[in-house]
């Protein structure tokens, strides 16, 4: 096989309950180089036109690249592929961690799933066998629960799982699909198209080795990349030690983070800020930093909260999108309610951007009288308000009330 694949795919049919494998074509992998490009070549070539993405007809993909499950630094994501129900386009979502590389390792380039399932299901795959299996007992879990239990009943510790939680599972259109119990594939609401589908979760243990051509040569690249990496400074380094909530500050100082649902820029006009992006306030309750699949930046971290208003356990460390989307952008200068609110989309998969996009635009049409307390169960949708942002946000995951409209994004 050619260098940095598998040569195999697999399409699944969950109407019929059909696995079929197909050889990889070495002119499709040249020519639609990575997930993306392999995932936008075979959707153009088995889904025609003008399906509804939450319609058994589409398909969705999980797709990787030449450079997944090799020694390649960055080379552990994976991406998420089909139409979107959010825009009605083309839908792409990609994620780190470690599923990945496991799916590279199972003797996989990609899976391809269409159909839908007559109750839950999630699909099974160890190595060359690919099952469908009844996931019943799953439906409702949050994505963290989803990927213990099947860990614990398959007795596999290692297993990696990309799943939906209950935000997917009533078809947010603004839901992804959440794996390593953090993060997530958030983007063009494909965690609706998954849950359409009744399919929860894609479970895979490989222990194979993805083929590389000039193996002594990826390695020189991959020890010369390293070197160049710990020497750069910057950014780079930024990252390596604080992650992505590092840059916080300087985006808000510089006017790149929006405040006020985009209505107000730079740190002046929200001196609260200050509070959020005081990475600080983040790195005193990281317990542990980890990387995903080949990272060396390890950007990544696991922090401890049982203290406050919002005390959530151990979670995943908040990175710069999420910290802006439920800080400045909701007027929101308590960093402690950010960690409850990342939390909450970990683990019903919303994605973060758009929840804190929606709450922001509900905040405003509340504010010039567009939305009153009689829409909203009586609750005030006052900027900053912690309470209130909780309390929506739990609307929004379980479409109650206003959080049934909330639930499909700003537009």
């Amino acid at each position: 096989m050619f260098g940095g694949y598998t040569g195999k795919m697999a399409f699944v049919d969950l109407s019929s309950g059909e696995i079929r494998e197909k050889k990889l074509d070495e002119a499709l992998a040249r020519g639609f180089i990575g997930g993306y490009g392999m995932g936008v070549r075979i959707l153009y070539e088995h889904q025609r036109k003008g399906i509804d993405p939450l319609g058994p007809e589409s398909m969705i993909g999980f797709t990787t690249g030449p450079l997944t499950g090799t020694k390649a630094p960055t080379g552990g994501r994976y991406m998420v592929v089909g139409k979107s129900p959010l825009t009605g386009g083309w839908g792409d979502a990609n994620s780190g961690g470690y599923f990945g590389s496991e799916l590279k390792a199972a003797g996989w380039d990609a899976v391809f799933v269409s159909g839908a399932a007559s109750s839950a299901t999630y699909l099974l795959i160890r190595d060359d066998q690919i099952m469908l299996k009844d996931a019943s007992r799953l439906w409702g879990m949050d994505t963290v629960e989803t990927e213990r239990t099947l860990r614990r009943e398959l007795k596999a510790p290692r297993l990696r799982v990309a799943c939906i939680g209950p935000a997917s599972e009533k078809l947010s259109l603004i839901s992804g699909i959440v794996n390593d119990g953090g993060r997530i594939a958030a983007r063009s609401g494909l965690g609706a198209v998954m849950g359409s589908k009744r399919l929860k979760a894609v479970a895979i243990q490989g222990t194979g080795k993805v083929p590389v051509a000039h193996e002594q040569e990826l390695e020189r690249l991959r020890k010369s990349y390293l070197k160049t990496l710990r020497q750069a400074g910057g950014f780079s380094a930024t990252l390596m030690r604080q992650g992505t909530c590092g840059i916080t500050q300087g985006l808000i100082a510089a006017g790149a983070t929006p405040i006020k649902n985009w209505l107000l820029a730079g740190e002046g006009l929200f001196p609260g800020a200050r509070s959020v992006s005081d990475v600080d306030a983040v790195l005193r309750y990281q317990t542990r930093k980890y990387g995903c699949a080949n990272c060396p930046i390890a950007c990544g971290g696991l922090v401890k909260v049982n203290e406050g208003s919002y005390p959530v356990g151990e979670t995943h460390k908040p990175e710069y999108e999420t910290i802006a989307s439920f800080g400045p952008l909701c007027m929101n200068e308590d960093p402690m309610v950010i960690f409850k609110l990342n939390d909450m989309c970990n683990r019903s998969g919303l994605d973060t951007i758009s929840a804190g996009s929606v709450i922001a635009f509900a905040m405003e049409c509340f504010e010039k009288g567009i939305v009153t307390s009689k829409d909203t169960d009586g609750m005030d949708l006052k900027w900053g308000d912690r309470n209130a942002m909780v309390t929506l946000l739990q609307k929004i995951i379980r479409r109650e009330g206003i959080g049934d409209v909330l639930a499909d994004g700003v537009k």
